[in-house]
C-alpha cells in the first residue's frame, strides 16, 4: 500500500510539473497590404509557417509580411498542439474588377457570369463589357474564345493610369519578366512555374490614334517559351 501511495505522487508531482503545451496566437486575424509586416505571438510555438506562402509568409519570430492578395493562414506549433492566425492580404489598388478567368469556359458560361453592362459588340469569339468606375477611367474588357473556350481576356484603360495597372497587378500576380524600354512586362499567379494558370502581360497599344494600357490575362499554358525557362 504504501508502495502505491508513493508512487501516486510521484506521478502526480510529475504532471503537475509538466510544462503547458497549449498553443495560443494572437492576434488571432490580421489584415496587411502587400509587402508591409506584422507581428505575431504564440506561447510554446517552436515552428512557424504559412498555409500559401504566395499570399503571405512568416519568419522563424512569428513576422508576417504580406504577399499578393488574398488569404490565408499562418500556423504556429509546436510537437503536441498548434494555433491559427487567419491573415487578408488587401488591395491598394483597385483600378479594376477582376474580371472573370475561367479557362475553357464557353461563350455562354462567361455571358451567364458577367454582371458589367455589354458593349454590344459580342460575336462567337469576342465578348466586349463596360468595366468603367468612374468617367475619369474608361475601361473596357474583352474577352475572345477559340473553338467555343475562353483564351484570353484583355483589359483597356487610359494610357495614363500605365503606373496604377503596374501596381494593381504586383498586388495580385508575380513579375517573371520586365524591358523598361518600352514598358512592358509579363506575371504570373504562382511563384513556381509548374503552378502557374494564369499569366498577365501588360503593355502600352495604340488604337485608332489613341494610347492606351492593355493588361491582356491568358492561360500559362499559352507561355512555353517563359515555361521552359
Amino acid at each position: 500500500m504504501s508502495v502505491f501511495v508513493c508512487m501516486f505522487f510521484v506521478s502526480c508531482s510529475k504532471d503537475d510539473d509538466e510544462p503547458d503545451t497549449q498553443v495560443v496566437i494572437s492576434p488571432s486575424s490580421i489584415s496587411l497590404y502587400y509587402e508591409d509586416t506584422k507581428q505575431l505571438t504564440a506561447n510554446n510555438a517552436t515552428k512557424w509557417y504559412a498555409e500559401d506562402e504566395f499570399v503571405a509568409e512568416v519568419d522563424n519570430n512569428g513576422l508576417v509580411t504580406g504577399g499578393h492578395v488574398g488569404t490565408t493562414k499562418i500556423i504556429a506549433s509546436n510537437d503536441k498542439n498548434s494555433a491559427i492566425c487567419e491573415i487578408t492580404v488587401l488591395p491598394k489598388y483597385n483600378l479594376y474588377d477582376t474580371p472573370i478567368l475561367d479557362w475553357n469556359a464557353s461563350v455562354s458560361t462567361i455571358e451567364s457570369k458577367e454582371t458589367h453592362k455589354s458593349s454590344g459588340s459580342n460575336s462567337a469569339t469576342m465578348l466586349g463589357y463596360d468595366y468603367t468606375k468612374s468617367s475619369s477611367n474608361p475601361c473596357a474588357v474583352i474577352y475572345e474564345f477559340k473553338d467555343d473556350k475562353l483564351c484570353s481576356v484583355s483589359v483597356f484603360v487610359d494610357y495614363l493610369w500605365h503606373g496604377d495597372a503596374a501596381n494593381y497587378l504586383l498586388e495580385r500576380y508575380q513579375p517573371v519578366y520586365s524591358d523598361n524600354t518600352n514598358y512592358t512586362a509579363i506575371f504570373a499567379d504562382a511563384y513556381v512555374k509548374e503552378k502557374w494558370t494564369t499569366c498577365v502581360g501588360l503593355a502600352t497599344t495604340t488604337i485608332s490614334g489613341s494610347k492606351f494600357t492593355r493588361i491582356m490575362y491568358m492561360p500559362a499554358s499559352s507561355l512555353p517559351s517563359l515555361q521552359a525557362k
